[in-house]
């Protein structure tokens, strides 16, 4: 009888959902991709196609579901598309999202940023120059949605900040994490670097600006960028540093951040 139960305990181990292994599924080659939950249409993965100006979206099995080409500027590159929604910025059951584009001016070294809305039949519900960050906050009367506007092209630069109301709640799964913005912050690219060093960066909704710093291993500090809600990266020229290792971290009065290295090669 105990060889039995044996057996029997031994069959139930092997066939145990804990002994699963992680899988590989899919590649989406040459573009970055995200998941959100659509209220009417369900799961679906969709991707930003930079060369194409295109969001496609794909279904569980990733199968092309729906391709959504954008209206670019002239001059300007896709950078980012937020909020793929049904029912967010109006009620017509359409997917709709937020993108931006960039135009860069090598000449006077300034980003010009333009946020659109569009419904994925190229409807333009709102257009808005200069914009480069929004953000969706719940409000006590629905949800708010607030714009960032720089304009750099003049001096001093103008800043505004645009606030809407919109109709719908904001699922947020399809939301982008605070942890995963701030796990974000070690992914500096390249990294050992020689020359530069693009070093993404999060700011928490209640701190306006801030400081990036870089510290040498004695704990001096060689560099300082002040930063805030227009971008959510910084370029950082390192070509007059020593080789070394090198700490980054953001700091204000009321906010730090959790400290990532740097190598910097030569």
């Amino acid at each position: 009888m105990k060889q039995v139960v044996f057996i029997i305990s031994v069959f139930v181990f092997f066939a145990s959902p804990s002994q699963a292994q992680i899988s590989y599924e899919h590649t989406y080659t040459g573009v970055s991709a995200a998941y959100i939950n659509l209220p009417i249409a369900g799961y679906k993965y969709y991707v930003m196609d930079v060369a194409n100006k295109q969001c496609r979206m794909y279904n569980n099995d990733h199968s092309l579901w729906k391709t959504i080409n954008l209206s670019i500027p002239a001059n300007y590159y896709l950078c980012d598309i937020q909020f793929v929604t049904e029912n967010l910025f109006n009620t017509d059951n359409l997917i709709e999202m937020l993108y931006v584009s960039y135009n860069y001016n090598t000449t006077l070294a300034y980003y010009t940023y333009d946020t659109r809305i569009v419904n994925e039949n190229g409807t333009l519900l709102l257009s808005m120059p200069y914009a480069g960050y929004s953000y969706i906050y719940p409000a006590e009367t629905g949800s708010k949605l607030f714009m960032w506007i720089y304009n750099f092209s003049v001096f001093p630069e103008t800043v505004n900040t645009m606030v809407y109301s919109i109709p719908g709640q904001y699922n947020t799964l399809t939301a982008r994490s605070p942890d995963i913005l701030k796990s974000s912050m070690n992914s500096a690219y390249p990294n050992p670097t020689g020359n530069e060093v693009t070093i993404p960066y999060f700011l928490p909704s209640n701190v306006q600006q801030a400081e990036l710093k870089l510290y040498a291993m004695n704990g001096e500090m060689v560099k300082s960028y002040t930063i805030d809600h227009t971008f959510d990266s910084i370029l950082v020229k390192t070509s007059e540093l020593p080789a070394g290792m090198y700490i980054y971290r953001v700091e204000s009065n009321t906010y730090k951040s959790n400290s990532f290295k740097l190598a910097v090669s030569k």
